[in-house]
């Protein structure tokens, strides 16, 4: 599923990446594990952007520019801020959104057709979103959890 309604259960008992992100405040979301490894906040702009990437080639948009850059792994803000993480969290969101309306509005007879520029289908470029998402939201829950036992 997608797009669970809120405080709907997915069935495997996981987090889904909009609720993965409920409760985290902007210190948590900007800490890092270690000084080579992603943030929160950075999971979460990763994440948007593929979303961005893969609705734009579900609904045929042009190529455009993400609001944030670098666009594949964007930078936290220096210093992380409350209202910066609610503006990115905002951002996840609308394209979270934009996302679950292109793939609602794909004509589902188009699935085996080969996604525009690729070399994979339009059904591969969807389950490749799908096990994107569940690997980071599984990354977000565990640094939810370090960070905890760390404070």
């Amino acid at each position: 599923m997608l797009d669970p309604d809120p405080g709907q259960r997915l069935w495997f008992g996981g987090a889904t990446p909009l609720g993965s992100l409920r409760g985290v405040r902007a210190a948590q979301a900007a800490w890092r594990p270690a000084q080579d490894r992603h943030s929160i906040w950075e999971l979460t702009l990763h994440l948007a952007y593929w979303k961005y990437a893969v609705r734009r080639n579900l609904d045929g948009s042009p190529r455009g520019g993400f609001p944030r850059s670098p666009s594949n792994w964007p930078r936290q803000p220096e210093p992380p801020t409350e209202a910066a993480w609610r503006e990115d969290r905002a951002l996840f969101r609308a394209e979270h959104q934009a996302f679950i309306a292109a793939v609602r509005a794909f004509d589902p007879d188009r699935l085996d057709e080969p996604a525009r520029g690729g070399t994979y289908s339009y059904a591969e470029l969807l389950h490749g979103v799908i096990m994107h998402d569940t690997y980071h939201v599984g990354q977000i829950q565990l640094l939810k959890r370090l960070h905890g036992s760390l404070s």
